[in-house]
C-alpha cells in the first residue's frame, strides 16, 4: 500500500521538487481494513508533508515513509517531513474539526484521517522531529498473517 501511494503522488512530489524515500520493514503481518480508506490516510499525510516543506530550501525537501512492527502485534506507518514542525500546543489540536494552519485549509483532512484509523482499531498522532519538521504516525492491529 505504501509503495502504491507513493507512486500515485510521485509526479506531484517531483513537480514540487520533493524527494520521497521509503524504509519498509519486510514481512510485516497483514492488516485487515479498507485499502482505499487506508491509502487515503497515507496520501493525505504525504501531501500535508509536501505542503509543510513548500517554503524549505529545495535540498531539504525530503520525506520518509517508514513501516515497523511494534510489540509483535501492531503495524506502524510513519510519514516524516523536514518542514518547520508544529507548535507544541497545536500537536493535538490539528486533529480537531475546523482547525487548520493553512490559508486554504478547511480543517477536515486530519480529522477524517484519525476517524478512519480509529474505525480500523488504530491510532493516529503527530510529533515534532528533533532536527526539524514533523512526523505523523498511525498504528493498526496486525491479524497475524505475513504480508506478501
Amino acid at each position: 500500500m505504501v509503495q502504491d501511494a507513493l507512486r500515485l503522488v510521485r509526479s506531484d512530489l517531483v513537480n514540487n521538487r520533493l524527494t520521497a524515500h521509503s524504509e519498509l520493514t519486510p514481512q510485516l503481518p497483514a492488516i485487515c481494513g479498507d485499502r482505499v480508506q487506508l491509502q487515503q490516510v497515507l496520501l493525505n499525510l504525504v501531501m500535508n508533508a509536501s505542503t509543510a516543506m513548500a517554503d524549505s530550501v529545495s535540498a531539504e525537501r525530503s520525506l520518509v515513509v517508514r513501516t515497523a512492527l511494534l510489540h509483535g502485534e501492531t503495524v506502524c506507518v510513519s510519514v516524516q517531513d523536514q518542514g518547520t514542525g508544529r507548535p507544541p500546543e497545536n500537536l493535538e489540536r490539528i486533529f480537531d474539526p475546523f482547525f487548520t494552519t493553512r490559508a486554504q485549509g478547511m480543517g477536515f483532512g486530519l480529522t477524517i484521517c484519525r476517524a478512519i484509523i480509529r474505525a480500523h482499531g488504530g491510532s493516529l498522532w503527530a510529533d515534532n522531529n528533533r532536527d526539524g519538521g514533523a512526523s505523523f504516525h498511525f498504528t493498526l492491529p496486525a491479524n497475524g498473517a505475513a504480508a506478501a
